[in-house]
């Protein structure tokens, strides 16, 4: 099946390609949800020399105003306007003469400009005319009739919630429905795209977050917990945490590309013990990627100063990446993409994260919080990267409670951090919970962190 690409790479791999060619699609979703911005870039995107596009309005917005807002954009071209693009205004034929008049002057349209793409903004405006459901269903009909045959690929825009879509006509009539919608949270709008329907191809089901910057739509894939090329013998294969006796203590060091979590109230060590494995990677030669939503790289190269170890050479040799977000600003479907394409990038084979507990605060849904979580660590193992994860417990408690949202199931090992009160002292100790498929020490072990960084006693 040809294809038309959307101009979005992710949008695009969701589709398994592009929109079918000659296909009539519902783009649909509540005003606001960025329906006429989407189809812009999709006509903008498939238009030049001889593919043409015919741009249709109705009783929505007036052509001037649609223009001038999508000037705003990037993806605009205004060499294209009146070359390869062609606005056309239905509104005054559908007012004065109906909409079988309408029919007639697209028709005209498709005679004089010849476009492979035609855009009808909005298709609703023919439904509150046509208010009789089995005519409104003819008029629809004999439309995507119409434009199949010139062959065109065709996008309907139109003002439904997903309740409507379910009861409309055109929903049934057309080939595909991509669902635009969004949710309003404590700090801003989240908002969403579903394909749900998409006749003779494959597509991705589920919701996937997207956002819209001056370049368009920003489209971030939905992680999925599939692990597709795993090496057995790799997983055998150990690494160091950067500490000798916990090496030790873990049977040889840590499972190559598996994935660590080190849980614990705050001030147990939580985050030394993430440097060591930071320091134990780059030394080695092994291209790392630290990422921090806690503290900014300024206090992070600090950290390591205080531990004797000086970073900045390997930040500035490319051994070390040091990715901060401010909590603040953590939108964590599109930083969870954004890392996966860093690293790859990059080529590191180490990733760490301080802390996963960021992740939970930014994200209200906290099934999807542990999804996301599953998604993230089973990608870059199917990928050969190690992964550490720290976060923090809200409890000094040892077994009892160590993580929420069973997060703590994701990981392949899990170490426990926690201190105790003794005498006037307050000690910090270290127990190594689970290593999956690997024998290990289950003892308490005091955890020493001095001017020369972690060790155990």
């Amino acid at each position: 099946m040809d294809r038309i690409s959307t101009g979005i790479i992710v949008f695009d791999q969701i589709l398994s390609g592009g929109l079918p060619k000659g296909s009539t699609i519902l783009l649909a979703g509540r005003p606001g949800t960025g329906k006429t911005i989407l189809a812009h870039q999709i006509m903008f995107q498939n238009t030049g020399n001889d593919d043409k596009a015919l741009y249709l309005t109705t009783l929505s917005e007036p052509q001037i105003k649609i223009m001038r807002f999508q000037q705003e954009f990037s993806f605009f071209d205004i060499d294209k306007v009146q070359k390869s693009i062609f606005y056309k205004d239905l509104g005054g034929v559908l007012r004065k003469e109906g909409p079988t008049q309408a029919i007639k002057l697209i028709d005209n349209y498709l005679k004089e400009y010849q476009p492979k793409m035609v855009f009808v903004d909005t298709i609703k405006t023919f439904a509150d005319i046509i208010p009789d459901s089995m005519k409104f269903r003819e008029f629809i009909t004999d439309l995507t009739i119409q434009l199949t045959a010139w062959g065109c690929t065709t996008i309907l825009l139109g003002e439904y919630s997903e309740g409507d879509i379910e009861n409309r006509p055109e929903s049934a009539i057309t080939d595909g429905i991509i669902y635009l919608y969004g949710t309003e949270e404590k700090k801003h709008q989240k908002r969403y795209l579903r394909v749900l329907k998409m006749r003779g191809t494959d597509h991705s089901n589920g919701e996937v977050v997207f956002k819209i910057s001056k370049d368009g739509f920003n489209v971030y894939p939905r992680l999925t917990s599939t692990v597709l090329s795993q090496d057995i013998a790799q997983y055998k294969e150990r690494v160091s945490s950067g500490i000798p006796k916990l090496d030790q203590l873990m049977g040889g060091g840590i499972p190559k590309a598996s994935t660590t979590l080190v849980t614990g109230p705050s001030g147990s060590g939580k985050t030394m013990l993430a440097l060591s494995f930071v320091l134990a990677g780059i030394k080695s030669g092994i291209i790392t990627v630290f990422v921090s939503f806690e503290e900014n790289p300024v206090q992070t190269i600090n950290n390591f100063l205080q531990i004797g170890q000086d970073i900045r050479p390997y930040i500035e040799q490319g051994m070390l990446h040091v990715i901060y977000v401010s909590p603040v600003e953590l939108d964590v479907d599109e930083h969870v993409y954004r890392i996966q394409k860093f690293v790859h990038k990059v080529g590191a084979g180490r990733l760490i994260i301080d802390s996963i507990s960021s992740f939970e605060v930014g994200m209200s849904d906290k099934i999807k919080y542990t999804d996301h979580i599953w998604g993230l660590t089973d990608y870059f193992k199917s990928h050969g990267v190690t992964v550490l994860l720290t976060h923090e417990m809200q409890t000094t408690s040892t077994i009892s409670a160590l993580t929420k949202h069973g997060v703590s199931f994701v990981a392949d090992n899990l170490l426990l951090l926690t201190f105790k009160e003794e005498d006037k002292d307050l000690n910090r100790y270290l127990r190594i919970v689970k290593m999956r498929g690997s024998s290990h020490s289950t003892g308490l072990k005091e955890l020493i962190i001095d001017g020369t960084g972690v060790s155990i006693h």
